[in-house]
């Protein structure tokens, strides 16, 4: 009987760990619901002011996600307003 042999072993194969790629720091989370007018409307003079108010800091140097938990329909210049505050300040 043949020795058995591992050839994926000897196939020369890389083996590379994703943890290795994981970006490492805080995850935070954005929510634009509390700042719908009335949980379903995004006005846009409100929410700039309440971007302007907002204390941005707490989001340095961390990775910051984005969404809306209530079911309404938020348009995209809205997630562009709040990464332009966020692009100086969080990672991602």
């Amino acid at each position: 009987m043949e020795e058995i042999k591992n050839k994926v072993a000897e196939s020369g194969l890389i083996t590379l760990s994703l943890e290795d790629y994981y970006p490492r720091g805080p995850r935070l989370s954005v929510d634009i619901s509390p700042w719908l007018y009335e949980g379903l409307i995004l006005r846009e003079k409100d929410f700039r002011a309440y971007l302007k108010e907002h204390d941005w800091e707490q989001y340095a140097g961390a990775y910051v996600a984005l969404y809306c938990s209530a079911d309404a329909i938020v348009p995209q210049w809205a997630y562009m307003l709040l990464a332009s505050h966020l692009q100086s300040i969080a990672k991602k």
